[in-house]
């Protein structure tokens, strides 16, 4: 009686100990940040392999929660190309009508990782150098010595070689098993149960504002931006509590030209290095735009919403101005309303009444510790 399938197995428990789980770790986190930014994942493969991108697809959409695609699932677009263009581009092109851009990721799933050199895969080292051009992150999940994509690539797995005359079985075997560790991931499985949010209005909230006359102005310069002693505690607190901590601020002095981008960037990029946030979003509108994003408007919240997979009734909006209460009970949020005495009313009532973000944060914190987090 044959021993192949015992021989077989053991190679697999010796690959499953080569194993390098860092570079597995990596790829997620690289799949974690695509879905925060709202990006989409294609999946190549040739043979077996496509086989695979296609189930891969599957569970990173329904487990996952990511935009993913496999140009090898549309039969019809991939002869049409191979007839019309030939093979060697089919997936350079279909990424190129996808308008796949800086947003977006490749997974590869090869044996060999396709090679210019040895002129093998052609079309998988086409679509890594469009990628390269068009700014994408590339993984993968490849064989022998990784090929292109690994040469290429951000963070590629190459399966252990054990048996040269086993190299693909193992290496397609493998890349079931890696892909289905990946959507198996706490990171990534979050998506099916919804993320909790503190949206924190910027002026007047974390950063001070120059009242004159009973109105609040917001600051033009990052050199006279202030942040408020309680915020970033405050906002360690939330972040500890295990809310993602996103601003959400109106800023319509882009769209007059008295605040530069290069200040507001500037500005951002000094507050997210004093407080842990996990996005900053702006509408640099006016009124008379009539766009979704200003408050009272909740188009801010309704796009971190997507982009964060947060349950908005069960998240928090701390605001100081009417526009912030507004927009967070429009978003189905629980609203706090940072009285500072401005000469202004609110349209609606909020929630609740504080005096700054550290007794939000308290509240944030005494709220769900009892159980109603929801507002009840």
């Amino acid at each position: 009686m044959s021993d192949h399938i015992k021989r077989y197995l053991s190679q697999a428990a010796q690959i499953c100990a080569g194993i390098d789980s860092a570079i597995v770790e990596t790829i997620v986190d690289g799949l974690v940040d695509l879905r925060k930014r709202g990006g989409r994942l294609f999946i190549l493969g040739v043979g077996g392999s496509a086989a695979n991108a296609g189930h891969a697809v599957n569970d990173f959409r329904k487990l996952c929660g990511i935009e993913a695609y496999a140009p090898t699932d549309n039969v019809a677009e991939l002869t049409a190309r191979t007839n019309d263009e030939g093979w060697e581009t089919v997936f350079a092109g279909w990424l190129a009508v996808s308008r796949a851009g800086e947003r977006d990721a490749l997974l590869i799933f090869s044996v060999g990782g396709g090679s210019s050199e040895r002129n093998v895969s052609v079309n998988l080292v086409r679509a890594i150098a469009y990628a390269r051009e068009k700014g994408l992150k590339i993984f993968g999940v490849v064989g022998r010595d990784g090929g292109d994509t690994k040469r290429r690539g951000d963070a590629v797995l190459v399966v252990p070689t054990i048996d040269e005359a086993l190299v693909t079985p193992h290496t397609e075997a493998f890349q079931a098993v890696i892909w289905h560790a990946m959507v198996s991931h706490p990171k990534l499985m979050s998506s099916l149960v919804k993320a909790r949010a503190v949206f924190l209005d910027r002026d007047g909230v974390l950063i001070r504002t120059d009242v004159r006359d009973g109105r609040p102005f917001a600051v033009s310069k990052a050199s006279d931006m202030e942040v408020l002693a309680e915020a970033p505690s405050a906002v360690v607190s939330l972040k500890t509590l295990g809310f993602l901590t996103i601003v959400a601020t109106n800023q319509p002095d882009i769209a007059i030209g008295k605040l530069a981008q290069a200040e507001l960037d500037a500005m951002h990029r000094g507050l997210a290095g004093r407080m842990p946030l996990d996005d900053i979003l702006v509408c640099p509108h006016v009124d008379a735009d009539q766009c979704a994003c200003r408050k009272p408007k909740p188009g801010l919240l309704l796009e971190a919403a997507r982009r964060h997979n947060i349950d908005l009734k069960t998240s928090f909006l701390v605001g100081d101005r009417w526009r912030d209460v507004d927009a967070g009970r429009a978003a189905g949020c629980v609203t706090i309303f940072v009285d500072r005495g401005y000469r202004e009313t609110l349209s609606v009532p909020a929630d609740h009444v504080v005096a700054d973000v550290g007794e939000a944060a308290n509240l944030i914190a005494r709220l769900t510790n009892a159980g109603l987090g929801d507002g009840t």
